[in-house]
């Protein structure tokens, strides 16, 4: 295909053509000169290609025709794009651009245009219009002093050109984007490479798609000046919002060049950006029911950028799952749904997905890929002992189905460890003890690290495994309700039920599980656990609701509980969040195995699944992860739409700072119903972790007070207030200090002593938005939007009042009496130990001043004068479930049935007996 004179005429009349309004020309231009020719066979005169096909599994091809290059792609049952190209290590035209890139900062700019021969030769059926295309890329680019792509992958299929069955030469009067600028910048950076490159594509099952190129080239357009910006991008306006993208567009920019391209941010952070010639851009990666402020700046190839647009704001739409639970479903197809869960987990690499693989092969589905990837985890090694405990889970529900040799990798993986008394956190040393108990039962002559077998190894993690459950018993499990541990814990006492030979470890750890039962019973408000929290580490182990849970304790509880509305999703990957990060291993999932034999007891499950609970209750846990005695005594406060629970701390003896003091929950439709108060630790999240020894915090029935007072670090002297941002308020506003909301079930009103400031941040915000001391790291983002309250002082305090949202008319009744009948006195904030007295709605005066958590509990808490007396609290006195601290006796009753649980027996008995 050979070019008329008369086109070439006009091609170089078009480069010659005056510059574009508003800008100078330096210098005169020399006549066109096209530096391809130096480099390449612009016109294929040879006969040869000079381009290379970039992968030969695409189904591109390319062949010469009449001196010009056809480019072929064909879908090859798939929808792969054929990328053709050339580059230039070397040659007159990377030597021209790095000429002026080394000039000095501030010296004319030059520009060039692309141009060449194109025919349409063979029309595909399914044509993918966006990927055929030219393009210009430069190599040791940054976007910044030299861009990635000068001239941007347009799509040919607009032009004259394409559409004409004769063809005809593409210039940048078809693509405006075809005149690109080289800005000098010193010389600071310089192109390595430059590539032509062509790119044509067909969908999935189409018919060839084919084009001609010939007479290639870029030309020298001349110096130019510009030293004004573009003019702001306006009319910036949304489409409809996805529950996870939205479609922005604007009214175009002028510049005295040409706008090179458009940068879209999101709520101050840039998120995309476009070509010059576009107005549009599709944002993607959002959060369901979440607010972004939007806006788009113009910017030109001297690297001027205009104002910031108007913003737009968008909220999103909320997510429907796409198989949500069984609703109001049964204990049995609530289970079943976890374990169809289990088994469609987001396929990853690494012991995450030992339940996936495993639920798989129980039920004989994908067995040679699974027992592939399973035997591949056998043959590593994981540095925490869990991974372990799942593994044997793995073994004895599916290693029916292992060869030989895997069984030898499984023998072989379980000998790399020692199985013995170990100073570590809770489910830790009891998943080491039930791995070390399980493997001397299951492979007698398996050695372990310390040189214990067989029997051996099973007496010592019986004594070990026992004498944490009479621990358990007596003083309480340590990672009471922690989303990621108790579970963990839990897994390991139900292999050794389901597993164990041994009847005496197999009936004391089955009751320890029933008491674990009761308590999340107790804790279950139609939906929600109203409860404080002991190791809850980040925003993804706070959350637990019906929208999302983490597959944790909570999710086990629902299948026999149920809730007020239907479970949406479970688990990793059901979160939508961008670091949708554990926060625990997923190993609920073997708990729905069909083949489990415990069954929580039938009284606790009655208990669970009753609605309407109104009480006030006291628990007491009287130990720490490591096992060291320690006293935290935990309120809640129940009504039948909300629930408020906190805890303090006494006698500590190591520095554990990872608990949820002050939870408030209340039903909704609407993800993430949940408030609650943190301080900023290290380099933690925000919302994330809590220094018990530096805030104090005090409950009476729906009013929770507590001071703070650093321990020194001045970048850690922070209160932070979390409020979302998913719909679950449905409105806030600020009265005289008081932050007071609205969730539609229940009302609240938070008021800090200190001034503070309001910031807000969505999960795909930098971890380090707000608080700047945190880690960059995906997995320290948020999972939902929060607006966060955030007062920074050394010594501070806080009040927070809650009320059921029928007490009152509406917000503003609810705010009347408030600012009539409270009064907070906060003179005493800046003492050496902070004290606040606050006069609740109720009447009544809470006077609490900073104290220490390693003393045992003093007159610093009171209630109209009188000191709380923490310990009177009994392990569990809620309108349930008894037992006094340290006791061998534990009851449970409802009505005129009662369980009692003697622990120094080891018995069980019923009343009425059953």
């Amino acid at each position: 295909m050979r070019v008329k004179t008369s086109a070439l005429v006009l091609s170089i009349a078009l480069l010659l053509a005056a510059q574009s309004s508003g800008a100078t020309a330096a210098t005169t231009a020399d006549p066109p000169v096209n530096l391809l020719a130096a480099d390449m066979d612009t016109g294929i005169d040879t006969g040869v290609s000079p381009f290379t096909l970039s992968s030969t599994t695409s189904g591109g091809s390319q062949q010469v025709i009449d001196n010009a290059v056809e480019l072929r792609d064909s879908s090859q049952n798939a929808n792969l794009a054929s990328y053709f190209y050339h580059r230039f290590p070397t040659g007159a035209l990377k030597d021209r651009i790095n000429a002026i890139y080394s000039q000095p900062v501030g010296s004319p700019a030059e520009q060039f245009v692309l141009q060449f021969d194109l025919k349409r030769t063979a029309a595909s059926s399914k044509p993918v219009a966006k990927d055929i295309y030219a393009q210009i890329s430069f190599g040791n680019w940054d976007d910044v002093a030299v861009p990635r792509f000068p001239v941007p992958s347009v799509s040919l299929t607009t032009t004259t050109a394409y559409k004409s069955t004769t063809g005809g030469t593409v210039t940048e009067a078809d693509l405006p984007e075809y005149r690109f600028t080289v800005v000098p910048n010193g010389g600071k950076r310089l192109v390595t490479t430059v590539e032509l490159g062509f790119q044509v594509r067909v969908d999935t099952g189409g018919t060839d798609e084919a084009i001609t190129v010939d007479n290639l080239g870029v030309y020298d357009a001349g110096a130019v000046n510009d030293t004004s910006p573009p003019t702001t991008p306006t009319g910036l306006t949304a489409g409809t919002p996805s529950s996870s993208g939205v479609a922005l567009q604007w009214q175009p920019s002028t510049d005295d060049t040409r706008v090179t391209g458009y940068d879209v941010f999101r709520d101050g952070y840039q998120v995309a950006s476009v070509s010059g010639s576009t107005t549009i851009a599709p944002i993607g990666g959002l959060m369901p029911s979440t607010g972004y402020d939007f806006t788009v700046r113009a910017k030109d190839a001297f690297g001027h950028v205009s104002a910031m647009s108007a913003p737009v704001h968008v909220t999103t739409a909320a997510s429907v799952p796409t198989k949500p639970a069984p609703f109001p479903g049964t204990i049995g197809s609530r289970t079943q749904w976890l374990w169809d869960k289990t088994k469609a987990m987001q396929e990853e690499e690494g012991p995450i997905n030992v339940a996936e693989y495993t639920a798989q092969l129980v039920d004989h589905e994908n067995v040679d890929a699974n027992l592939a990837k399973l035997d591949k985890l056998f043959q590593g090694y994981d540095y925490e002992q869990y991974k372990s405990v799942a593994k044997m889970y793995a073994y004895l529900m599916a290693g029916d189905q292992f060869s030989p040799a895997m069984v030898q990798d499984v023998r072989t993986y379980f000998a790399k460890y020692g199985y013995k008394k170990l100073n570590q956190t809770e489910n830790l040393r009891m998943s080491n003890y039930v791995t070390g108990y399980l493997v001397g039962q299951t492979f007698p002559d398996v050695v372990d690290l310390n040189g214990n077998s067989g029997t051996t190894l099973m007496a010592m993690n019986k004594a070990n495994i026992l004498e944490m459950v009479q621990a358990a018993v007596h003083r309480g499990w340590a990672e009471y309700e922690s989303p990621e541990y108790t579970v963990m814990t839990y897994v390991c006492l139900n292999a050794i039920y389901q597993w164990a030979d041994d009847q005496e470890l197999r009936q004391q750890v089955k009751m320890a599980m029933d008491v674990m039962w009761f308590e999340w019973a107790n804790d279950w408000n139609d939906g929600y656990l109203i409860s404080s929290e002991s190791r809850a580490k980040g925003d993804l182990a706070s959350v637990n609701d019906p929208t999302w849970r983490p597959a944790d304790h909570a999710t086990v509880a629902w299948t026999y509980f149920g809730a007020h509305r239907a479970q949406q999703g479970v688990g990793e990957s059901d979160n939508p969040a961008p670091s949708a990060y554990r926060p625990d291993l997923e190993y609920a999932g073997f708990l729905a195995w069909p083949g489990t034999t415990y069954k929580p007891p039938a009284l606790a499950v009655q208990i669970g699944q009753t609605t309407g609970k109104s009480y006030t209750a006291h628990k007491t846990n009287l130990q720490n992860s490591s096992g060291h005695a320690m006293d935290i005594y935990r309120t809640s406060y129940v009504r039948p739409t909300y629930g408020l629970a906190t805890e303090v701390q006494y006698r500590r003896v190591d520095n554990w700072i990872e608990d949820q003091p002050m939870i408030l929950r209340w039903k909704s439709d609407a993800p993430n119903p949940l408030f609650r108060l943190s301080t900023d630790q290290g380099n933690a999240p925000i919302g994330s972790y809590d220094q018990p020894a530096d805030h104090r915090v005090m409950q009476d029935g729906p009013t929770a007070v507590g001071v703070y007072k650093t321990s020194g670090d001045q970048t850690s002297n922070y209160l932070n207030a979390m409020f979302p941002d998913n719909g679950s308020i449905k409105q806030r506003k600020e009265v005289a200090g008081w932050t007071v909301v609205d969730t539609g079930s229940a009302y609240f009103a938070f008021k800090l002593a200190k001034p503070a400031t309001w910031y807000h941040q969505t999960p795909n915000d930098p971890s380090n938005k707000v608080k700047t001391t945190t880690q960059i790291h995906p997995t320290a983002t948020l999972a939902y939007s929060y607006d966060i309250l955030r007062s920074q002082a050394n010594t501070n305090g806080w009040v927070l009042e809650t009320a059921d949202a029928a007490a009152y008319p509406n917000l503003d009744a609810f705010t009347a009496e408030l600012l009539k009948k409270t009064s907070l006195d906060t003179s005493h904030v800046d003492d050496a130990n902070p004290r606040l007295i606050y006069h609740t709605l109720r009447g009544k005066d809470l006077d609490i001043t900073f104290d220490s958590a390693t003393a045992a509990p003093g007159p610093t808490h009171l209630v109209n004068g009188e000191p709380i007396d923490y310990d009177s609290f009994k392990l569990f006195d809620t309108p349930w479930l008894k037992q006094n601290q340290l006791a061998s006796r534990f009851t449970a009753q409802v009505g005129n049935q009662s369980v009692v649980y003697d622990f120094d027996n080891w018995t069980v008995s019923y009343h009425p007996a059953q």
